[in-house]
């Protein structure tokens, strides 16, 4: 395990979010859903309001809804 707030624990994270933002991806394209990964956020604000601590950073944020007609 990589020690927190280390390098290689920001790489092995950044590994975690892909699989989980292709999951995502794959489960709204066999509901029906649309989605979109964003990384032009404010984490501050989004982590302060998740309470998330230092050692929970925030990589990437995707949304999902309903495609538009």
């Amino acid at each position: 395990m990589p020690k927190p707030g280390s390098k290689q624990q920001l790489i092995c994270g950044s590994t975690d979010v892909g699989f989980i933002v292709q999951n995502v991806y794959l489960f709204c394209g066999s509901a029906g859903l649309s989605t979109i990964v964003r990384g032009s956020i404010n984490r501050e604000a989004l982590g302060g309001a998740l309470g998330l601590t230092s050692q929970q950073p925030i990589i990437l944020a995707q949304n999902v809804g309903y495609p538009a007609n």
